[in-house]
């Protein structure tokens, strides 16, 4: 007979390991099923059923409650490995990510999902989640996140040797961010010290102004300093003994308050004085001008010949006299306020003396406006000299008149003194100028004639008798003596010259004429001593008088027909030369074509390379021709040379870039990344151009050192690597084979787990074949524990249920596993028969047709029980619940029979 229970789904098995393998069986893409996997996923006893169920469905949100909610640790920790394992596979959406990292607490995931994420947005948050200087930096340095996230993960960064390390990997904007950190940070340490100095400075100062003798300077010095310690009361915060400098700053200001006190009582007093001292500066300049302005209308009243508007001045003056009695003045101010006063009551009481003479000084000014100023070619000294003498007339009526000279008058005076000193003066320094030089002239003379100097005199003889001419007569009177014995000089020495040079020059037109009949010759040895006879001639001076002429003539002659031949020789250098201008030109021009077409890199330096080498193989040039030509191609190769050195220095940047970032790879993980990362830094390094002779070839070898470095050491560790792999081949090779012998000796379930245990346990390496035989180890294992268990299950409900037929059975005859719950008697929920319509129930296994309706109320309750407690309904435990009642009683054997059926197929 078969047995119902036989006809349960697997899942629903007792043994964990069926279970597991019915998983297999199921379909996740069906409703049913994906019930039944979630159920065994979350609720099943077994760990590895769990495991696999969560396989099986292999949903990111069921991998994420696993690993939040998992009991087991392992399954927990695997759940964990397939979140981070999807989430670095982005196999899961935008939006279910973000949600996961706003709820994720383990910082571990985020920091892993954190180095691959590729969403700029989705990698800033999880940086700013995690916090961490280390993701602060690497995502400054990240291109895939945008600038202004960069910025601001700059901003969170607040270690010095960090930023200096940014500041040479960087550049552009998060250069000039990172350098202004750097100086704003550099700025925050030194403001304690600095400030710190200027608090105790101007406590200092505070401190020393009451020692200030000038009571008002330091009430005004004590301003400043308030003024200034207001402006530092918020520098003043980043002191830790701020409140101690606030509270000496209180202190100075109330002894420096106490200290003025007395002091600026005394201030005030002063300040009295020196305004009664104001008023009576005042009141003296206002009597003085008072003095002055009677003085004036006296001088004109009297210009004007008014003598009864100058009586009735004197009501005035006396009034004057009595102001000044009586006004508050001191004696100092007084006395010369008198003595003017005095003078002018004086003149006031001489009148017609007075009126005498105004009319004198009226009649000087006339005449002297009268006489002309000198022309240049008249004696200036003279006219000058009467200009003196009436100077002098004039002050001596000043001296009569003195305040009463009128104004009018007195400008009339200077208007001429100035007429005559600027027309005057200059005209007689110049005439002293010229006697000066004059002078010079005739001691230069005296001077080069004692040294024998004699041909340099004749021309300067010519300039000294030009000098002379210009002279005034006086001055050429004075000087007359010394010009007439140069003059004699200079006759004698003509007379000497001509002596001397008569043969010599005869000598050179012979010379002349030779050359003009030799033919052998070179134009340019012609052309020098025909240059040389010609300098030597006009060092010879004069000969006689008789022969000077046609010797000069016939000189000239022989030189022009010596010349001759070379004129040829020189027009067909002079058009050499306009083709090498030409050429140069060309070069130029062909220069300016290139730049303005813009060139760099190689071809710019084989542009100014190939320029410089065309400009040196074309000839010379006129001089005229090479000033303008050479200055515009030096400026030209000067601008090449700039941006030649420009762009080297670029070069050179760029290459110090790439060695800064293979030093960096070189030190990072991920050996395919770093190698394929080196390879494409070698092919940049490939196509920036040269960086000079003094870097290019240093940066070079920097660069492939480091490279080669690299490579290096990931062949040796790729050779160690594989040997230590075909080692560890060896030895999991005769790890399995032993635990194949384990298990093909192993009959218990026991000694079975312990071989599936290690099977779990061991690591196999990538190797398909290992792989494969520990797979099929594992299933062959799980196979055995199956059989093992289903026989043990078999053998232990046939002892339970055989000790349950006899009437009186003992604990020792049922299975250990029942014994505690057997006759317990604690089941108050349902009867016995109810629990056998139950297990009926959980089996999936029919009732009696006149039980149906129980069935389904004993269905209700086991329902509405699991709904409360939230646990899932166990046959295993519906099975204790029936044996707590006991033996069975004779009226019970019908409901052992149904209950054995479901267990065992006798």
């Amino acid at each position: 007979m078969i047995f119902k229970r036989w006809f349960k789904p697997k899942w629903q098995h007792e043994n964990a390991a069926i279970r597991q393998l019915a998983i297999a069986d199921l379909d996740q893409s069906s409703n049913e099923h994906k019930e039944i996997l979630h159920e065994l996923a979350f609720n099943d006893g077994a760990e590895a059923v769990r495991k696999t169920a969560l396989e099986r469905l292999n949903e990111f949100s069921l991998w994420w409650q696993a690993s939040k909610h998992e009991s087991a640790d392992r399954l927990k920790q695997f759940a964990e490995q397939q979140l981070i394992a999807m989430l670095l596979n982005n196999q899961v959406s935008a939006q279910l990510k973000q949600q996961f990292i706003a709820e994720c607490h383990r910082s571990s995931i985020l920091e892993k999902l954190a180095h691959a994420e590729a969403d700029a947005s989705i990698k800033f948050a999880l940086i700013q989640r995690l916090a961490r200087v280390d993701l602060y930096l690497s995502g400054v340095l990240d291109d895939g996140l945008t600038l202004s996230q960069r910025l601001e993960l700059l901003q969170l960064i607040n270690d010095d040797k960090l930023l200096e390390k940014l500041s040479r990997q960087l550049s552009g904007e998060l250069l000039t961010a990172v350098q202004q950190k750097i100086a704003m940070r550099l700025e925050q340490k030194q403001k304690p010290e600095r400030v710190r100095k200027q608090v105790v400075l101007l406590l200092a100062k505070l401190n020393s102004v009451r020692e200030s003798s000038d009571i008002a300077q330091a009430q005004q010095k004590l301003a400043l300093y308030q003024q200034q310690w207001a402006e530092l009361a918020d520098d003043l915060l980043c002191l830790t003994d701020a409140a101690e400098f606030s509270a000496k700053y209180q202190k100075v200001c109330v002894l420096t308050e106490n200290a003025f006190a007395p002091r600026l009582a005394e201030l005030a007093q002063i300040q009295q004085q020196q305004a009664r001292a104001a008023e009576q500066q005042t009141r003296y300049q206002e009597l003085a001008a008072q003095l002055i302005e009677v003085a004036s209308q006296v001088a004109t009243d009297l210009s004007a010949g008014d003598l009864a508007a100058v009586s009735a001045q004197e009501q005035v003056v006396a009034s004057l006299g009595v102001a000044i009695e009586t006004a508050d003045l001191t004696a100092p101010q007084r006395q010369p306020l008198v003595q003017s006063h005095k003078a002018l009551q004086q003149q006031l009481d001489q009148l017609p003396q007075l009126a005498e003479a105004l009319a004198l000084t009226a009649r000087l000014l006339a005449e002297q406006a009268a006489v002309g100023l000198p022309a240049e070619d008249q004696d200036i000294n003279a006219a000058y000299q009467q200009f003196k003498q009436w100077q002098q007339q004039w002050q001596r009526q000043v001296k009569v008149l003195k305040q009463l000279m009128p104004q009018s008058f007195s400008d009339s005076y200077q208007q001429l003194s100035k007429q005559w000193q600027l027309h005057c003066e200059p005209l007689l320094g110049q005439q002293e100028k010229m006697q000066r030089q004059f002078k010079s002239k005739l001691a230069e003379f005296k001077r080069l004639h004692q040294a024998g100097k004699y041909n340099v005199l004749f021309g300067l003889f010519k300039g000294i008798a030009r000098d002379y001419q210009s002279l005034t007569a006086q001055s050429q009177q004075q000087l007359a003596t010394e010009f007439e014995q140069i003059s004699k000089q200079v006759d004698d020495l003509a007379d000497l010259q001509a002596y001397i040079a008569t043969p010599r020059k005869q000598e050179l037109v012979a010379l002349m004429q030779q050359l003009a009949e030799a033919t052998d010759v070179t134009p340019a040895d012609r052309a020098a001593q025909v240059k040389q006879s010609r300098a030597l001639w006009n060092t010879l001076g004069r000969a006689e008088a008789a022969l000077d002429e046609p010797l000069n003539d016939a000189f000239n002659l022989a030189c022009e027909q010596a010349f001759a031949p070379c004129r040829e020789y020189f027009a067909e250098q002079d058009a050499l030369r306009l083709q090498n201008a030409a050429a140069k030109l060309a070069v130029i021009e062909q220069l300016e074509q290139q730049m303005a077409a813009g060139v760099t890199g190689k071809a710019l330096d084989s542009l100014l390379q190939q320029s410089l080498k065309d400009w040196q193989q074309t000839g010379s040039v006129e001089k005229a021709q090479f000033e303008q030509l050479q200055p515009r191609f030096s400026q030209l190769v000067n601008q090449l040379k700039q941006q030649q050195k420009t762009e080297q220095q670029q070069n050179a940047q760029a290459k110090q870039q790439l060695i800064a970032m293979a030093t960096q790879l070189s030190a990072g993980e991920g050996v395919d990344q770093v190698a394929a990362q080196l390879k494409v830094l070698q092919q940049q390094w490939k196509n920036i151009g040269f960086a000079g002779r003094t870097q290019d070839q240093q940066l070079w070898q920097q660069f492939r050192a480091v490279c080669d470095q690299w490579f290096a050491n990931r062949e040796a560790a790729k050779q160690q690597q594989q040997s230590a792999q075909a080692l560890l081949k060896v030895q999991q090779q005769d790890q399995l084979s032993a635990l194949s012998t384990l298990l093909a000796d192993a009959s218990s379930q026991g000694a079975l787990h312990q071989v599936l245990t290690e099977l779990n346990q061991l690591y196999v390496s990538e190797d398909k074949e290992l792989l494969a035989k520990k797979r099929q180890l594992q299933q062959q294992t799980e196979q055995k524990i199956a059989e093992v268990q289903v026989a043990s299950a078999h053998s232990v409900y046939r002892q339970l249920f055989d000790a349950l037929a006899v009437s009186e059975p003992q604990p020792a005859d049922l299975p250990p596993i029942y014994r505690l719950v057997f006759n317990q008697q604690q089941e108050k929920t349902l009867s016995r028969a109810d629990l056998t319509l139950a297990l009926e129930w959980a089996a999936g296994q029919a009732s009696p047709p006149v039980e149906s309706s129980r069935r389904q109320q004993v269905q209700m309750l086991l329902l509405t029980d699991k709904h409360n407690s939230g646990e899932s309904i166990n046959q295993e435990q519906l099975l204790a619940r029936w044996l707590q009642f006991g033996p069975v009683m004779a009226d019970e054997a019908a409901l052992l029979q149904r209950v054995r059926a479901l267990y065992l197929a006798d």
